[in-house]
């Protein structure tokens, strides 16, 4: 089955069962590779994005009657509704960077829909003029889901110093394929024009969403640069403020796919030794490539459980510096597009119940890291906007027994980028103005992803809870259950929403800040669920037809 055909059944699923657009690949018997399936996803949710024009298109355009023949109303039960086959070929013919149909002359849907190209194009221009667009690109939905006014998507790129290349050489390159250096950020950015953000200076380069000159340049083939969203970058930038040469050692928990930890990496000079945890194998694969591209030699990458490892070996006794960003919701990930899909709330007690067992395990994290006695500072990250996985799990930490008996407490401002306006929510930390100014919280109008990141240290100038402090975080529970960790391992959030090996079609996604392994799938169980209910609603049909049949 080509991927048109897969596509065009993940769009028909989407239509029947809704939720989320991962799930639904998976849920529709849809089998590829991990290469076909990453071009099948950016196909659907591309598609999904210029949907309302399509459809339009096809009133105008009425292919389903023109064409009736190669697109009949009623088609095989394992194949793809001629609507949602049609959908994804015009996509690629009118909005694709190749503007054309990636398949055989000889497969008979692409001459047909070919055959009215000319008349496709016309309409599509007269939608434009209608709509007041200057570009065909502009026809795209907004990622704003509230549908208020737009979020405009902006593409980060961080120059990588382990490559061995310096800054100023990627200006010049930058210079040499027609785009300006501004001295000051511009909102709208103008195309071909790009800045350097005024948090990250020293490495992150912003740029329109829709930039794609790195395909296929050498700077990003060979690691000189590494797509990664600016909230994405906080939390190692927080990890090693105040770094000097000779301190010791850093452990990053939860690596893959590693643009946190080439980013630590980078930070250190390439020197000394990193130890990255992933306890997935096909993660742990992909932080080894990640690795190996962007020229990381201090990491000692591990295939291994961080909550398994010992405190007290010797082989961590160096160890001053922790990076946690466990698994978490994902629901700050702007790139996951599933409000697209229209899908229902999410029951209220399922979200309740999975938003408890991550809280529990990422406050497992924070406290097993709190046992290592050489480290002096750990940083806690979501790419979470609940306050459940966030600001809670940093209280629940504070009041623990370990907490208190090691001197743990929360970093001020002026040690976690005190620049950034957005902080922690004081109603969520006890009312405590000090503590929520401690945290940072990222949110898609910030333009970045949904993010949250916090700074443990064991120094005076911490922060602790005040005895009178009021929280929630009581309820949160560290569980050492792993089959609560299996659980939540589905549900990896962090660096999921990046990419370090996106192909050109996927390049199309640029709302996506990146794609690389987008498998935050908080609906998935909701898919499944209403499968089984689907199969049990056929059955009692078939009864009921028997029992007539009987009488």
């Amino acid at each position: 089955m080509n991927f048109y055909k897969s596509a065009a059944l993940a769009l028909d699923h989407l239509d029947k069962n809704q939720g989320s657009v991962k799930g639904s690949l998976a849920a529709s018997g849809i089998k590829s590779t991990p290469g076909e399936g990453k071009r099948i996803l950016a196909l659907v949710i591309e598609t999904l994005k210029y949907k309302p024009v399509l459809l339009q298109l096809l009133t105008t355009v009425p292919l389903l009657s023109l064409e009736k023949l190669t697109f009949p109303r009623k088609v095989p039960r394992s194949a793809p509704s001629s609507q949602s086959l049609l959908l994804v070929l015009l996509h690629d013919l009118l909005f694709s960077t190749k503007n054309k149909i990636e398949a055989s002359d000889l497969w008979p849907p692409k001459p047909a829909v070919l055959k009215h190209q000319a008349r496709l194009k016309a309409e599509l221009v007269k939608i434009q003029i209608k709509l007041g667009k200057s570009r065909k690109e502009d026809l795209a939905r907004s990622n704003n889901p509230s549908g208020d006014s737009p979020i405009e998507i902006i593409r980060y790129i961080r120059y990588n110093p382990n490559s061995g290349k310096k800054l100023k050489d990627l200006f010049q390159h930058l210079h040499k394929l027609g785009y300006e250096k501004l001295d000051q950020p511009i909102y709208p950015i103008p195309p071909k024009n790009y800045f350097l953000d005024i948090h990250l200076k020293d490495v992150l380069l912003t740029f329109q969403g829709n930039t794609n000159w790195w395909l296929k340049d050498e700077w990003y083939e060979k690691g000189g640069i590494i797509l990664q969203d600016k909230a994405s970058c906080m939390p190692a930038k927080v990890l090693m403020e105040g770094w000097e040469a000779n301190e010791g050692e850093c452990i990053d928990a939860t690596a893959a796919p590693g643009n946190k930890t080439s980013y630590v990496s980078a930070m250190m000079s390439n020197r000394g030794k990193l130890h990255a945890f992933e306890r997935s194998p096909n993660r742990y694969n992909t932080l080894i490539r990640m690795l190996e591209k962007a020229h990381c030699r201090n990491v000692k990458a591990q295939r291994a459980d961080f909550l398994e490892s010992d405190p007290n070996n010797e082989v961590y006794s160096k160890v001053t510096r922790i990076l946690l960003d466990p698994s978490c919701s994902g629901s700050g990930i702007v790139n996951r597009l599933d409000y697209l899909v229209e899908n229902e709330a999410e029951e209220s007690d399922s979200k309740s119940e999975r938003l408890e067992k991550l809280a529990s395990f990422q406050l497992q994290m924070i406290l097993h890291a709190f046992k290592f006695t050489s480290v002096k500072r750990i940083v806690y990250s979501t790419c979470s906007i609940h306050p459940e996985e966030d600001e809670r799990v940093v209280m629940s930490a504070l009041q623990s027994k370990i907490a208190k008996e090691r001197g743990w407490k929360l970093a001020p401002r002026d040690q976690v980028i005190p620049s950034w306006e957005r902080r922690g929510r004081e109603e969520e930390m006890g009312g405590d103005k000090d503590l929520a100014q401690g945290v940072i919280r990222c949110l898609p109008e910030d333009k970045t992803n949904g993010f949250f990141v916090s700074c443990f240290i064991r120094d005076p100038s911490g922060l602790s809870v005040k005895s009178n402090a009021s929280s929630k975080s009581s309820t949160i529970k560290s569980k050492s259950n792993k089959r609560d960790r299996d659980e939540t391992e589905d549900d990896q959030g962090g660096e999921q929403g990046e990419s370090d090996s996106i192909s050109a079609l996927e390049s199309k996604v640029e709302v996506v800040k990146g794609i690389e392994e987008i498998e935050v799938e908080m609906n998935k169980e909701k898919t499944q669920a209403q499968l089984e209910r689907n199969k049990r609603k056929k059955a009692a049909q078939k009864d009921k037809a028997k029992k007539r049949k009987v009488e």
